[in-house]
């Protein structure tokens, strides 16, 4: 439980840190700063031939958005650009005055993890008829000039397939596993990722599972505290698939803890993100089995991120709106060497 309230800390210290940052060029002159919108903070002008650049993203209270865009953060200093990153708290209508901030500020590119699609399609037209350069992380939009995205049931497919192949390997049609996933149905995509665990599960381990819990949980907290809910009244579920990093670290600290630290072999948990805590647990042989992630570490995404901002501001155009991302399969074969990038 220590362990779980530090990350809190961690991830609230870093949301208030990154929730309205700008930064000037170390040569940049001083400049006067003008008022800004209550949690944004604004800076000199950038250095000829820098840009202006602003994000808005769900939420930063789970380790794998924090830990990239402490890197994104890292990166954008370094090129002495300005930028605002913010946290909507999965609230469109918060989303929406983020946007629209922007635009008033006259940034050269936005970027978008949306809360709402759907919501937020004629602000980001309206920050393109204005000349700013829109790119969408996660949802194929029509008002972008890139989204990037993920084939989300295929990510679940793949989180299944790894729970699948460890079922089959330690249960069976008469001692099947009890299944706990970790979910959001509330967002689409994230939903399209548990029905893509489920369909994995369904063709691949057939008759040797039964799904005993389906909670929401996109930060370690809350997935410690449902998995404690779900022992309770299910004691012998043994294996979680989580639909992202949340679940996992939270369902493995839960593990750890009923199992004081030495988890059986049938015991594991399969999930996406593949943040430097899930690859320690990997590694360490805890609870957590395997993890689906992308470009490896949350520092390749986030250099591949910013380099597509940097092609975007000048002036690249796309073959396809839609890019799509790799999927990485990371278990205790190569856990290591991923683990590394982040050292």
């Amino acid at each position: 439980m220590k362990k779980i309230l530090s990350i809190a800390l961690l991830v609230a210290l870093m949301v208030g840190v990154l929730a309205g940052c700008s930064t000037t060029p170390p040569t940049a002159a001083p400049a006067a700063t003008t008022a800004a919108p209550a949690g944004e903070t604004t800076a000199a002008p950038a250095a000829a031939g820098n840009f202006k650049v602003g994000i808005t993203i769900q939420s930063l209270e789970n380790s794998y958005w924090a830990g990239v865009f402490g890197e994104v953060e890292t990166l954008l200093k370094a090129k002495g650009w300005e930028y605002t990153i913010l946290a909507c708290n999965d609230n469109s209508a918060t989303q929406i005055q983020q946007i629209e901030n922007f635009i008033t500020n006259e940034v050269d590119l936005i970027m978008v993890h949306p809360s709402d699609p759907n919501a937020i399609e004629d602000y980001l037209k309206n920050a393109r008829d204005a000349g700013i350069k829109v790119m969408v992380w996660d949802d194929k939009m029509t008002n972008t000039d890139l989204n990037w995205v993920l084939d989300n049931t295929k990510l679940g497919y793949t989180i299944g397939s790894a729970a699948a192949d460890f079922i089959n390997a330690h249960f069976s049609a008469d001692n099947k596993a009890q299944i706990a996933v970790m979910n959001y149905p509330q967002t689409p995509i994230l939903l399209e990722r548990e029905t893509g665990i489920l369909n994995a599960l369904k063709e691949k381990a057939d008759g040797k599972y039964e799904v005993v819990a389906q909670q929401p949980a996109l930060d370690a907290q809350t997935a410690l505290s449902n998995m404690e809910t779900i022992f309770q009244a299910n004691p012998d579920v043994k294996v979680v698939c989580s639909i992202g990093a949340g679940g996992d670290i939270g369902a493995n600290e839960a593990f750890m803890s009923k199992f004081g630290g030495k988890v059986p072999e049938d015991v594991g948990i399969f999930s996406a993100d593949a943040t430097q805590q899930q690859l320690e647990a990997i590694v360490a042989g805890q609870a957590s089995r395997a993890s689906v992630g992308f470009e490896g570490s949350n520092k390749k995404t986030a250099e591949a991120v910013v380099d597509l901002y940097e092609r975007l501001l000048n002036g690249e155009k796309f073959a396809e709106q839609n890019l799509f991302r790799p999927l990485l399969t990371i278990d205790a074969k190569n856990a290591a060497e991923y683990l590394a990038d982040y050292k």
